[in-house]
């Protein structure tokens, strides 16, 4: 069972937040501590929520930082962490950065300067979809244990080899691969119309994409010739396994900051497949950046 932890300054305000977010989240075991206690837990939960009201010292939070850092090292979990400092400033840069420092995993860390209710719902949201699936596909111990299929595309791809995907960990989870079932043909082998149908892209302008004559893509969608440069798009569309298929066109054609501001579908069109595909790698397993 996924477990939430929520920290506040008192214990009303850890029973109101506890209250609004067991609204949305079913199938969680759920704790709750004032920040002072944090000190006795031995380490963190699948995901922890921390909202803070008051400011606190220079001296306290840094404490607290390092503490909830050292607790998230000692968790056999992913250990998420959402935090909000409500006051109204907020932290500055420099302090923000030197809270983070305390944390080994930043990249499972949120913080957030004076959230709403609504906008800490929306976090937990969006990390819970990460942690259902990390959770049902492997554990935190077991991510050098790759299976001898896996092992065998980590050890013959070339990371310089533009010509077949890098591996990757999520090619062991079986709920990222079934969310890209729907574009292989019946054999088994990734369907260039599939993929075309998919990405709401025509068939010529797929062939540009793949550098292949449209006849050829036409006449053959599942040749073995093209398995390689499709396996980055079936990568692209495992962004599936947490957003709709009208969610993920709308995202390929939307200005991604990740991205410097430009759209994946504008770089999938310049073959950047591998900068497009690794972003949806890292969104999956909770690790934008």
């Amino acid at each position: 069972m996924k477990e939430l932890l929520i920290i506040g300054e008192r214990e009303e305000d850890t029973k109101t937040l506890y209250t609004f977010l067991m609204r949305r989240l079913k199938g969680w075991r759920t704790a709750s501590l004032v920040h002072h206690r944090l000190r006795y837990r031995r380490s963190l939960p699948d995901l922890t929520v921390v909202d803070l009201s008051s400011r606190l010292s220079t001296q306290d939070l840094d404490a607290f930082g390092s503490i909830l850092g050292k607790r998230q090292d000692k968790s056999d979990t992913y250990a998420f962490v959402i935090v909000n400092f409500g006051w109204k400033e907020g932290l500055d840069k420099p302090e923000m950065m030197k809270f983070l420092s305390h944390f080994s995993r930043p990249d499972h860390v949120r913080v957030f300067r004076s959230a709403d209710r609504e906008m800490l719902e929306a976090a937990v949201d969006s990390v819970e979809p990460t942690i259902e699936l990390l959770r049902s596909n492997y554990r935190l111990a077991d991510t050098a244990q790759l299976s001898s299929e896996a092992s065998e595309r980590y050890s013959r791809a070339d990371p310089g080899n533009d010509d077949a995907p890098k591996a990757s960990m999520l090619d062991t989870m079986k709920k990222v691969l079934d969310s890209t079932k729907d574009l292989r043909a019946e054999n088994g082998k990734l369907s260039a119309k599939l993929v075309g149908e998919l990405y709401d892209v025509s068939q010529a302008e797929l062939a540009r994409w793949l550098g292949r004559q449209k006849q050829t893509v036409f006449k053959t969608p599942d040749a073995d010739s093209l398995q390689n440069a499709l396996e980055f798009f079936e990568r692209i569309a495992r962004l599936r396994v947490a957003v709709s298929d009208e969610d993920f066109r709308k995202w390929l054609r939307m200005p991604n900051e990740l991205l410097d501001d430009r759209k994946p579908i504008d770089l999938i069109a310049e073959s950047k497949w591998q900068v497009v595909a690794d972003l949806v790698a890292d969104i999956i397993s909770g690790n934008p950046t």
